[in-house]
């Protein structure tokens, strides 16, 4: 009877089955490991220029002449910029796992290539802006007024991705239902982008008349966002 057995062939997966319906994790696909892995690099090497950076950062929050010292320090804009770099990885990666930019036509994508898809339509909004900022006086490189106007977004992605890491850490640690968790990013989004626009006008207000300031506003900063939020309800 055993001879019978002898030179069986095994049919079964040799790897282990996903539920029906299931999807592998955010972390199983290389590319998000990469992306990781390299975020946290450069975010050890950046380390000790943000904490150098960020007491000047804290200052833009109740007053926007911080955002006009801050450019001042040719030194300082240097490093904000380094920092924000990184930063914008951080909120890449952030959005891209808890689906804060999220159109339709993303679902349609391998969920091994969603994160290229995320960066392309972050990276798309501030190809806009830049173009927008090309189109009007704020383009000139020798004016610390338009170089301030331009740079002051990224005073601000820093100190969100300060508060918003650490909640998005906190948030998957605990299991948080995604929805939910999605929710209370975009409120911290909200809340931040909503002083960034409070601080931009009162530095275009510092110069300009009252229609001359809600013009460049939206044509600078709402209009670029609001081209992303129209692409996500694709």
């Amino acid at each position: 009877m055993p001879e019978l057995f002898k030179g069986g062939i095994l049919e079964m997966s040799t790897e282990p089955l996903l539920p029906a319906g299931a999807v592998e994790p955010w972390s199983a696909y290389p590319l998000n490991r990469v992306a990781v892995v390299l975020t946290i690099v450069l975010l050890i090497v950046e380390l000790l220029d943000y904490f150098r950076v960020f007491p000047h950062l804290l200052r833009c929050l109740p007053r926007w002449k911080g955002n006009v010292e801050l450019e001042h320090s040719v030194s300082l804009a240097r490093t904000r910029n380094t920092v924000a770099l990184v930063a914008a990885l951080i909120f890449v990666l952030t959005a891209d796992y808890f689906s804060l930019v999220a159109p339709s036509f993303r679902l349609q994508v391998p969920p091994e290539w969603r994160l290229v898809v995320c960066a392309g339509l972050l990276a798309g909004m501030i190809i806009v802006r830049r173009l927008c900022y090309l189109a009007t006086p704020m383009r000139s490189r020798t004016s610390e007024f338009a170089s301030t106007m331009r740079h002051t977004i990224y005073n601000y992605l820093i100190l969100l991705v300060s508060f918003m890491l650490p909640s998005a850490l906190l948030l998957a640690a605990i299991g948080m239902d995604l929805s939910a968790a999605r929710t209370v990013l975009i409120a911290e989004i909200a809340v931040f982008y909503l002083v960034h626009l409070i601080r931009s006008s009162q530095i275009l207000h510092s110069r300009y008349g009252s229609l001359a300031t809600i013009l460049y506003l939206c044509a600078l900063e709402i209009l670029p966002v609001g081209i992303l939020i129209f692409v996500c309800t694709l």
